[in-house]
C-alpha cells in the first residue's frame, strides 16, 4: 500500500491502494495476463473473500498490486458482484470481470474462463486469497516456461512431509485450453485434471527458496484467524 495512505483516485471508495505508485511497466519478455480466481462467496469467512480489507485494502487489491510490476491486464474471473469498475479506474491497465461458462465447477471453470478471454499466451493464475504472492518468484517461474504449456510449484512448504502442488499459483498457456475443457466436459473438476494432457514444467522448492524462503507466496486465506495473521505480516512488513 502507498505510504500516502488510500488513493483518492479509486472511484471515491476507501481502501484501495495508491496504484500510481507501483511500476506499471512489465519488465518480462512478454505480455503476461494476470488471472484472479475470486470465486465467491466464502462458507468459512461468511461473505466474498475479494473484498475483505487487510493491511488497509481489499485482498484483490492486495494481489493486483504485488503483481503489477509484471502486468499487461489483469482478469477476474468471479460470479459475485463487487465494485470492480472503480478499481479499473484505479489502473493503468485493462481490468476484465469473466463469469464461469461451467457454473458450479470450481477453480477449473474459473481457469477455463479466464483463459478464454485473455488477451496474452500466458496467464499467471492466482487464488484471490493469496496476498502475499511474489512478483520475482513469478519472473523465475516463467524462465522455466519455454517449450511448456504450464508451470505449477511443486514443493514441500514447512509442516508438510511430502511435495504438494500449487495449481492455483501457477503458469499456464493459453494452449492448456482444450484439456481444460475437455476435463470439465467429462465432469472432473479437478483443478490438475488436465495436467497429463500438456507439458508442464515443475518450479521446485530449490528455485522458490531463493525468492521466498519463507513460502508466503503459498498462504491463503480460509478463517478468521488466518485474515488476523496476514494483517500482522503485513503489518511487519
Amino acid at each position: 500500500m502507498c505510504a500516502r495512505g488510500p488513493c483518492p483516485s479509486a472511484g471515491g471508495r476507501s481502501g484501495f491502494p495508491c496504484f500510481s505508485c507501483v511500476n506499471h511497466t512489465p519488465d518480462i519478455p512478454h505480455s503476461l495476463s494476470i488471472l484472479i480466481l475470486a470465486g465467491g462467496q466464502s462458507r468459512r469467512m461468511g461473505r466474498d473473500k475479494a473484498w475483505l480489507e487487510v493491511g488497509g485494502a481489499p485482498l484483490i487489491a492486495q494481489v493486483i498490486r504485488r503483481l503489477l510490476p509484471i502486468a499487461t491486464e489483469v482478469v477476474v474471473s468471479t460470479d459475485e458482484p463487487g465494485p470492480f469498475e472503480q478499481l479499473e479506474r484505479s489502473l493503468s491497465i485493462p481490468l476484465t470481470t469473466v463469469r464461469d461458462q461451467y457454473p458450479n465447477a470450481g477453480p477449473l471453470a474459473g481457469l477455463h474462463a479466464g483463459l478464454s478471454v485473455m488477451r496474452s499466451v500466458w496467464a499467471f493464475t492466482v487464488a484471490v486469497d493469496m496476498p502475499f504472492v511474489n512478483a520475482n518468484l513469478v519472473r523465475r517461474m516463467l524462465d522455466l516456461s519455454t517449450n511448456h504449456d504450464a508451470v505449477v510449484p511443486r514443493i514441500t512448504p514447512p509442516n508438510s512431509t511430502r511435495p504438494e502442488l500449487e495449481p492455483l499459483h501457477a503458469l499456464y498457456s493459453v494452449a492448456c485450453l482444450p484439456s481444460v475443457e475437455d476435463s470439465l466436459r467429462a465432469g472432473d473438476r479437478r483443478i490438475i485434471s488436465f495436467l497429463p494432457h500438456v507439458r508442464v514444467a515443475y518450479a521446485g522448492d530449490s528455485l522458490v527458496q531463493q525468492i521466498d524462503p519463507h513460502y508466503l507466496s503459498f498462504f491463503n486465506i480460509n478463517t478468521p484467524e488466518d485474515l488476523e495473521r496476514a494483517a500482522r505480516l503485513l503489518a511487519e512488513g
